[in-house]
C-alpha cells in the first residue's frame, strides 16, 4: 500500500511539475547558498536507496568550483535527485558518482549554425557568474544510441519491458531538461548499452558578493601538513577523499586495502614519523574496516592513531563495535564536506568553530520593517522578535489570529475606506488558538478584495510535508518558513517577502525544503541533548536571546504544555495530545534539544494516530529527557552576547 501511494504521489508531482513548467507558472528562487552543503545534503538523502542496492554512492567537487552561490537550490536538487535516482534505480552494481566543474563552453561551429542544439551557458556572462557542469556517471544498463535523444520526451521510456521492470513515469527527465533550460544550461547523455551512462548538465549561477571561498575552509593551523591515511578499496572514492584533504592542505595517502593500510602504518612509525589520524572503510574484501581497527587497537605501537570509520551501510551494530574498537567517528557515505572536517577537528581534539558557531553575525537591514508576528508559544516568539529587532525590523505580536485582525483593524473593519495599521509583512504560525493561521489569512484576503489591497503572509510551521507549500497558497499565503527557525533563513525569508503596497508578490517565497521533521545527518549513536552550536547559530550568537528563551521554556510553555499533555491522555483526548505535543516540540527545536525534540515528535505520532495506550509511557521518556535536558541549559553561559 506504501509503495503504491509513494508511486502515485510521485506521478502527481510530476504531472503537476510538467503543467507548471508547460504554462509557464514554475516558481524559481534566486537567494544565496552553498553548493557543497547543498549537493552534501542531496547526497545523504539518496544514500540509503544507492547502499540498499550494494552501490557506491560518491560526489567529487572540484576545487575551483565555487562554493557561494545564488540561484535556486531546490530546483538544483531536484535535478540532481532524478538523474542520481534514475542512476541508482539502472545500476545493479558498481558505482554512481556525481562529479562538479565549471564549465568551460565549446566554440560554435564554423557553420554559425547550432539550431536548438546551441549552448545556452555560452552566451556572454556577467563577471559575477559562473557556469557548471555537472555530470551523473553510473555503470548500469547503458541505452542505445538511437534512444538517447527519446529520453528526454515526455512520457517516454527506453523500451516496455523497461518500464514494467523499472517502474517510472517517464516525466522525470524531461522535467528535468526544462529545469536546465530555465537554469541557462543544456542536458544531454552519452551512454553504451551493458556499459552505464553519463547524464551531463550545465546551469549557470551568480557568486555572492564578498563571500569567502568555501575550498580551503581550514582556519586552523593544526592540520596543516598533517599525516593522513585514507583506506578505501574503492578508487573513486579514495581519490575524492585524498583531493579534499589535501584541499585543506593536510598530507592525504591512500591505500586500497586493510594489508597496504598496516604496512603504510609501520612504515611511517619505523621512520619517526607515525601518521596520527586513519580514514577507514568500513567495508572491504578479504579484511574490512573493524578488522584494520582491531588489529591497529591491539598493536601497541600503532594504538596512538586516531581512527575515523567512513560506512556504505550504516547498519544498526556499527557505532557499537566502533566503541569497542576505540573509533573516534562513525560516518555514513558520501559524507558532506563541511561535516568531514568537523568530525576530524573534533576526533583530533582540535579547537575550531563549527560552520554555525563561525558564522557571520546578521547586520543592520537597510530598510527596516514594521512585521505582525503571530505566534503562540513564548519562547518560538521570543526567538523571532529577537532575531528581527536586531537586524533593525519592528514588531508587533499577536498571539492568535483573531489578535491579527484586530492588531490590522483596531477599530474594526467597516469598508474600503477604513484604516489599518500599517504593516510591510505577517508571519504567521499556522497552528494557534481561538483562530489558527489559515482561518485569519481567509479572512484577511476577504477584507483585502474590498479595499484591493495585499499584504505579504508568510507562514510559520513545523509542517513540511510535501504540498503543504502548495496548502498556503491556496489559502492566500505568499510562502513559508519551516520551524524550527533558522536566523539567516528567517531574515532572507521576511526580506525577500516584502512587496509594495496593494500589489501581490511576482514569486513564491520559500525557506528550506523539509520533506520531514528535522532530523540529524548521523544517526548511529543517541542524539544529543543538546546541539549548543545549533543553539547559537538559531539566536545568531545572542547568548541573552538563549537565557531569555530558556528562562520562558522552563517557567510558561514547558509547564502550560505539560498540564495540556497529561490532561489530555487522561481524558485520551488524542488531537489534544497531538496539538500539545506539537507546539512543544516546536519550542524544543528552536532549543535544539535534538533528544527531547524528536521524543516529542513520537509523542506528536502518537496522538495523530491516536494509540493512546502507549501515550503514558511516551509522554514518561520525553519527561526525563527533558529532565536531562533542564541540566544542560543550565550550564550554558548566560553572558558575552553580541551586541
Amino acid at each position: 500500500v506504501k509503495d503504491s501511494a509513494d508511486s502515485l504521489l510521485s506521478l502527481l508531482n510530476d504531472i503537476l511539475d510538467f503543467s507548471k513548467i508547460e504554462a509557464g507558472k514554475l516558481d524559481f528562487e534566486t537567494i544565496g547558498f552553498s553548493l557543497r552543503d547543498s549537493l552534501g545534503d542531496t547526497m545523504n538523502a539518496l544514500a540509503l536507496r544507492a547502499h540498499t542496492k550494494g552501490l557506491e554512492l560518491a560526489c567529487r567537487v572540484l576545487s575551483e568550483v565555487p562554493d557561494a552561490l545564488v540561484g535556486d537550490p531546490m530546483r538544483l536538487r531536484q535535478v540532481i535527485v532524478n538523474l542520481v535516482g534514475n542512476a541508482i534505480k539502472f545500476t545493479d552494481r558498481g558505482e554512481v558518482l556525481v562529479e562538479v566543474g565549471v564549465y568551460a563552453p565549446p566554440p560554435l561551429s564554423n557553420d554559425g549554425d547550432d539550431g536548438d542544439n546551441r549552448d545556452r551557458v555560452s552566451e556572454a556572462r556577467e563577471p559575477d557568474q559562473v557556469a557548471l557542469h555537472f555530470s551523473v556517471r553510473d555503470t548500469g544498463i547503458g541505452i542505445l544510441p538511437e534512444k538517447q535523444e527519446l529520453i528526454f520526451e515526455a512520457f517516454e521510456q527506453v523500451d516496455a519491458s523497461t518500464t514494467r521492470k523499472y517502474g517510472g513515469t517517464g516525466l522525470g527527465l524531461t522535467i528535468s531538461a526544462q529545469l536546465v533550460r530555465l537554469m541557462g544550461g543544456r542536458i544531454w547523455v552519452e551512454s553504451e548499452e551493458q556499459k552505464g551512462s553519463v547524464f551531463h548538465f550545465t546551469a549557470q549561477f551568480s557568486l555572492q558578493q564578498a563571500a569567502p571561498e568555501a575550498s580551503s575552509p581550514v582556519k586552523t593551523p593544526d592540520l596543516r601538513d598533517l599525516p593522513v591515511l585514507v583506506v578505501d578499496d574503492n578508487a573513486t572514492n579514495r581519490r575524492i577523499l585524498e583531493e579534499v584533504l589535501a584541499n585543506w592542505r593536510m598530507n592525504p595517502k591512500g591505500v586500497d586495502s586493510a594489508e597496504a593500510a598496516l604496512a603504510a602504518l609501520e612504515k611511517a612509525r619505523d621512520e619517526g614519523a607515525p601518521i596520527p589520524l586513519v580514514l577507514l572503510d568500513a567495508m572491504m574484501p578479504e579484511m574490512d574496516g573493524f578488522g584494520l581497527a582491531e588489529r591497529i587497537k591491539h598493536d601497541p605501537l600503532l594504538t596512538r592513531a586516531t581512527l575515523m570509520m567512513l560506512s556504505s551501510a550504516n547498519r544498526q551494530d556499527d557505532a557499537a563495535r566502533c566503541r569497542e574498537l576505540g573509533v573516534a567517528a562513525y560516518m555514513t557515505k558520501p559524507v558532506k564536506q563541511s561535516d568531514l572536517l568537523d568530525a576530524i577537528l573534533t576526533a583530533l581534539d582540535v579547537p575550531h568553530t563549527t560552520p554555525e558557531t563561525d558564522q557571520q553575525h546578521l547586520g543592520k537591514a537597510e530598510r527596516p520593517l514594521r512585521i505582525l508576528l503571530a505566534e503562540d508559544n513564548s519562547v518560538n516568539r521570543r526567538l523571532a522578535v529577537g532575531l528581527l529587532e536586531k537586524r533593525g525590523h519592528s514588531v508587533v505580536v499577536a498571539e492568535n489570529g483573531r489578535e491579527v485582525i484586530a492588531s490590522l483593524y483596531p477599530s474594526g473593519f467597516q469598508g474600503r475606506g477604513t484604516k489599518s495599521r500599517e504593516f510591510d509583512l505577517i508571519l504567521m504560525d499556522v497552528q494557534m488558538p481561538e483562530m489558527d493561521g489559515l482561518e485569519a489569512t481567509a479572512a484577511l484576503r476577504d477584507i483585502e478584495r474590498e479595499t484591493g489591497a495585499h499584504l505579504s503572509i508568510i507562514a510559520m510551521t513545523a509542517h513540511a510535508m510535501l504540498g503543504d507549500r502548495e496548502r498556503f497558497l491556496e489559502a492566500g499565503m505568499d510562502g513559508f518558513i519551516s520551524k524550527p527557525l533558522n536566523a539567516r533563513e528567517l531574515i532572507e525569508t521576511v526580506e525577500a517577502g516584502v512587496t509594495a503596497p496593494g500589489r501581490r508578490p511576482d514569486t513564491t517565497v520559500r525557506a528550506r525544503d523539509l520533506s520531514a521533521e528535522e532530523t540529524r545527518t548521523d544517526r548511529s549513536g543517541p542524539p544529543p541533548i543538546l546541539d549548543r552550536a545549533g543553539l547559537m547559530a538559531r539566536v545568531d550568537g545572542n547568548l541573552q536571546l538563549a537565557a531569555e528563551m530558556v528562562e520562558l521554556f522552563q517557567t510558561e510553555d514547558y509547564p502550560r504544555l505539560v498540564t495540556e499533555i497529561r490532561d489530555s491522555i487522561a481524558c485520551r483526548d488524542s488531537q489534544g495530545l497531538q496539538r500539545a505535543a506539537h507546539s512543544l516540540k516546536g519550542i524544543l527545536g528552536n532549543l535544539s534539544a535534538t533528544e527531547s525534540f524528536e521524543l516529542a515528535l513520537q509523542l506528536e505520532a502518537v496522538g495523530r494516530e491516536g494509540q493512546m495506550d502507549h501515550a503514558e509511557q511516551s509522554f514518561a521518556v520525553l519527561e526525563s529527557a527533558v529532565e536531562r535536558l533542564k541540566g544542560a541549559l543550565a550550564a550554558l553561559p548566560k553572558e558575552g552576547s553580541p551586541s
